[in-house]
């Protein structure tokens, strides 16, 4: 259970969406300012992984070791001797499952591990130390796009004044639960697929439409180059600013995460 209740630690839920190719993982790899020392994460696919032979910020988490586990047991023992060490850590759990699961078994076996892990998350919490909890694909494994009542509504929920920060990360709002998105108040937007998305984002984040618009059209403009985002610091109306991730493996910059004016967004 969750110890050590501080009621005056800052809300710093992040959510993360973009369409397919926006950039959703490479943002919480590289934006500045938003992920802590001490990580976990929920890694379906392996976006985590970290290879020790190459040196590059989307190695791992920004180049930081992540140290990956498949079963439960390997996973809460890592994860407890890390938490308990005081360092600096990321570990990732990273259940695998058979072929012969059909659709819905797959889908609810993810969900019975999500729900361990966050669990495990839950009874970890400290008000006097700050745990950051990545959970990827968000929207693939919620059963409900209003309140959610699993754990991972509690995390958002209860998280903040016990030291949690929940980033969780998907394609768009409307197929999460409006418990995790509510309680994120901090938000990045990166590409949309549609027009109507855009438009539905742009409503839920109080942003230009046509910013928003100018993300994808600023993608296109700079293919294998940059990645551009919106990115909401704080909770409250407005608090937005344009920033680009330089994804250009031949420039000087490359991995490196910086601020736009809008001005240089829209044109």
């Amino acid at each position: 259970m969750a110890i050590n209740e501080n009621n005056e630690l800052d809300p710093l839920h992040v959510c993360y969406l973009a369409g397919t190719g926006g950039g959703k993982t490479t943002a919480v790899k590289l934006i500045d300012g938003l992920m802590g020392e001490q990580v976990a994460i929920f890694d379906l696919y392996n976006d985590y992984k970290f290879d020790a032979r190459k040196k590059n910020p989307f190695n791992g988490l920004n180049n930081r070791p992540v140290y990956h586990y498949q079963t439960r047991a390997k996973f809460a023992q890592a994860f407890a001797d890390a938490w308990r060490s005081g360092q600096r850590f990321v570990v990732a759990y990273s259940p695998q499952f058979s072929d012969s699961l059909s659709q819905k078994q797959a889908i609810e076996a993810k969900q019975k591990e999500l729900h361990w892990f966050g669990r495990l998350m839950w009874m970890a919490a400290d008000g006097n130390r700050r745990l950051d909890v990545i959970i990827e694909e968000l929207a693939k494994l919620s059963t409900a796009i209003g309140k959610d009542n699993s754990i991972v509504g509690e995390m958002a929920t209860g998280g903040r004044k016990y030291g949690l920060v929940l980033h969780t990360v998907f394609q768009r709002s409307q197929e999460v639960p409006k418990t995790i998105w509510n309680n994120s108040p901090r938000k990045v937007l990166g590409a949309q697929e549609s027009r109507h998305d855009a438009k539905l984002i742009a409503v839920e984040l109080d942003a230009d439409l046509n910013d928003v618009i100018q993300l994808s059209k600023k993608n296109s403009q700079h293919h294998k180059k940059r990645l551009h985002y919106l990115v909401k610091s704080r909770g409250g109306i407005g608090n937005i600013e344009p920033y680009y991730i330089n994804t250009c493996r031949a420039s000087a910059g490359f991995g490196g995460c910086f601020k736009m004016r809008f001005k240089d967004l829209r044109e």
